[in-house]
């Protein structure tokens, strides 16, 4: 499928007292204006970007160009939004399958959106709008099928573009993105994005939660998921109030919660931990993919201090299902059910003693111990015992 993004950024920005375009945003551990962002945004997708250009016209064709985009002007900006998106998609090449409609006041969207859309649209074209939707509200960009490109080409009515897309049928495509949501047309909502700017890379919790539901993990293994994200963040702390009593660097408590939340993201599928590191960086979350992808076993040199890797990996081993259970114990289940396999215990054995050399890391360091800090938020594996009996 050939898809094109138009970025529409040819408006005057008059509720904002500055031209929004151009707003700087660090996002990423970088400082770009929305139009880089966006511009980069489907860059990393191998989606071009065709960039709708109007009042400061000369300035917005230098950014977007300086990012690889082609630009094309708008006349007449000061007939609305809707002038420059007529002005986009004539400007489309004729093989464009598909185009996502994109305005430069809404620069936060995570590349997990576009492309999910773009798997939505994927084969027949049925003349539908995409749109994604973030805990029951629609987002941006809208993705237009060729035939619904069309469409609002020829549309003729009063209004603008949300009034053209009314007359096409409308597919709601689930993402775990509340980024796609708000835009910036007051110096108030450019604050408020510049905070969430600095989310951008790593999800909420309700964020993980939900794309733990689209990605069809069952309920048995969110339970276990939301237990394992409870104990890594109740490492963090720990080891944070460690931490900040001589002044090191702090562990974010969200973090170690995300990243627990999404470690078996992929469950069920083989080589579950690298599927869901692949997954992860699909959505452009290269942190997250990190954290998530060595939970089943990893090692770390003794002069690299603990991260929220080391903890989610921890709350792993001292958690079984949803319920507390000491690493010593957890592996012995383990050791149990392969007793037949000698091949398989001596890995067992040896996952076994690298989980107990970064525990003792983190006790002497956040002066606890794990599974006691499990045990303090979710429920033991005998309390399980004893309700089953």
């Amino acid at each position: 499928m050939r898809a094109i993004a138009v970025i529409l950024a040819a408006g005057f920005s008059s509720r904002m007292g500055a031209f929004k375009p151009l707003l700087p945003l660090r996002a990423d551990g970088g400082e770009r204006c929305a139009l880089e962002l966006l511009c980069d945004l489907y860059a990393g997708l191998g989606v071009p970007v065709l960039a709708v250009s109007g009042f400061r016209g000369d300035e917005v064709d230098a950014a977007a160009r300086a990012r690889g985009a082609r630009c094309v002007r708008n006349p007449h900006p000061e007939n609305g939004m809707f002038s420059s998106v007529l002005t986009g998609l004539a400007a489309l090449p004729d093989d464009t399958d598909a185009v996502f409609v994109h305005p430069a006041d809404i620069p936060l969207t995570r590349p997990m959106t576009p492309r999910r859309l773009l798997d939505a649209a994927a084969g027949a074209d049925d003349g539908a709008v995409l749109l994604p939707a973030f805990a029951g509200k629609e987002g941006h960009p809208p993705l237009l099928t060729r035939s619904a490109a069309r469409h609002v080409r020829e549309w003729r009515g009063q209004g603008g573009l949300r009034d053209a897309l009314e007359e096409l049928p409308r597919r709601l495509v689930p993402v775990a993105d509340s980024l796609c949501l708000p835009d910036m047309d007051t110096p108030e909502d450019y604050a408020a994005m510049r905070e969430a700017a600095a989310r951008r890379s790593l999800l909420t919790p309700a964020e993980a939660e939900t794309l733990l539901e689209i990605e069809g993990l069952p309920p048995r293994g969110r339970r276990h998921c939301r237990a394992v994200g409870t104990v890594a963040a109740t490492l963090a702390r720990a080891l944070n109030a460690a931490r900040a009593a001589r002044g090191a660097p702090l562990i974010r408590e969200e973090e170690a919660l995300v990243g627990g939340l999404l470690h078996d993201i992929c469950k069920g599928q083989p080589d579950h931990e690298a599927a869901a590191g692949r997954l992860l960086r699909r959505y452009g979350l290269e942190r997250l993919a990190w954290l998530v992808e060595s939970h089943r076993d990893l090692s770390l040199p003794d002069d690299a201090p603990l991260s929220a890797r080391e903890l989610v990996f921890l709350a792993d081993k001292v958690v079984c299902g949803a319920w507390a259970l000491p690493l010593e114990r957890r592996f012995q289940q383990k050791l149990d059910q392969f007793r037949e396999d000698p091949e398989a215990c001596a890995a067992i054995r040896g996952r076994r003693d690298r989980a107990a050399r970064l525990a003792a890391r983190f006790a002497a360091e956040a002066h606890a111990d794990p599974a006691a800090l499990a045990l303090s938020v979710v429920p033991s594996w005998d309390e399980r015992e004893r309700t089953d009996g």
